[in-house]
């Protein structure tokens, strides 16, 4: 593997390329040991010559982006770890997308679950708007645009569609890869195509339909396929109510920590709700009302105060302290509720063993 791996390296730009480089600096939670190889192409061509470089060695991939959502092991990432970092941002504005030819969002809209609580913090229904009496326009992103920088810079631009997404971190590819919800949103609703490198190395476009969203999750969990860009159907819509949005969702948003990788757990369905009889689907309201869990905390890892569904890092917290959290509080809802909480973050790195009790 040694020699595989050197081989690697000299077909790398060497100026991005590093070894034995610590995760933890490239994580919103603080945490991750260290990768193999770290790798941070800045351009597409850079990213396709990693990719079919490491796959004609036989050695693992793992792509990274923003570094949301993510768990790495304290032992680190074996292989190549790439952070994608190529960024281009194209807006096709001599292409006219008339009613027939853009993709109706309404039929594409799948079963997904969002926070509503009775004190109506987290509820979008007083900011969410119809925004299809509006022109369309086509964007292609690269799948290393940082999407909190995108929004913006569309906004600027003219583009709306991306607000319902405010204070929410990481690039394209990631949001791609698990179908990003924002309030009532999902990203598919805006998907026009991906593009992608196949497991036979070739560079496809891959349509909406062929994408198998749903409820946090694409098709791309369940292929080898690696996401080099997206074309958007975004809108020549009203900015001023687009950039109210934007703040005001933030705003809502505020009480969840950064330090953290994001949601531990996935909301749960109606059904369990119903069945509980609870007021919300909120998993972190279930957390602290219901759990009772606030004080939880191992090692330097703990329950957000702010937001349950959140584990921060309070310094030097480890891989090994959030997962004893999150197979304490798993347990606990399964005990207390016959409730089987999803996660919804990944976990890199780990062995089998490491995860028996997140699964």
């Amino acid at each position: 593997m040694k020699s595989k791996i050197k081989k690697l390296i000299q077909k790398l730009n060497p100026s991005k390329t590093k070894i034995l480089e610590p995760l933890a600096k490239y994580t919103t939670i603080g945490i991750g040991g260290p990768a193999e190889i770290f790798y941070e192409p800045t351009t597409k061509d850079e990213l396709i010559t990693a990719v079919r470089a490491a796959r004609a060695l036989e050695i693992p991939i793992t792509m990274i982006g923003g570094g949301s959502n993510i768990l790495v092991s304290d032992t680190g990432i074996k292989g190549i770890v790439i952070r994608n970092r190529s960024d281009k941002i194209r807006v096709f504005w001599k292409y006219n997308i008339t009613k027939q030819q853009y993709i109706d969002t309404n039929n594409l809209k799948v079963k997904h679950r969002y926070q509503v609580t009775n004190t109506n913090i987290h509820s979008f229904s007083d900011l969410n708007y119809d925004e299809s009496m509006y022109p369309r326009i086509k964007v292609y992103l690269e799948s290393g645009v940082n999407m909190p920088y995108a929004i913006n810079y569309l906004l600027s631009k003219g583009i709306t569609g991306l607000q319902w997404y405010a204070r929410i971190p990481g690039y394209l590819g990631g949001w791609i890869y698990n179908n990003t919800h924002g309030g009532t949103h999902l990203i598919s609703e805006l998907v026009d195509s991906v593009e992608v490198i196949d497991e036979n190395n070739e560079i496809k476009n891959i349509s909406n339909q062929e994408c198998s969203f749903d409820y946090d999750k694409s098709r791309f969990h369940n292929t080898n396929e690696i996401i080099l860009g997206a074309t958007l159907n975004l809108f020549l819509g009203d900015v001023a109510k687009a950039r109210y949005v934007l703040t005001e969702w933030a705003k809502k948003k505020s009480n969840q920590p950064i330090n953290s990788p994001g949601c531990i757990f996935k909301n749960i369905s109606d059904e369990d709700r119903q069945r509980l009889n609870l007021p919300t689907n909120s998993t972190g309201y279930i957390i602290e009302h219901i759990l009772k869990l606030s004080e939880l905390k191992i090692g330097n890892a703990s329950i957000s105060h702010t937001h349950h569904n959140f584990i921060v890092n309070n310094g030097k917290a480890k891989a090994t302290d959030v997962l004893k959290i999150i197979g304490t509080i798993k347990q606990e809802a399964k005990k207390q509720l016959n409730l089987n909480l999803e996660t919804e973050i990944f976990f890199l790195g780990f062995n089998k063993s490491e995860l028996e009790e997140i699964y």
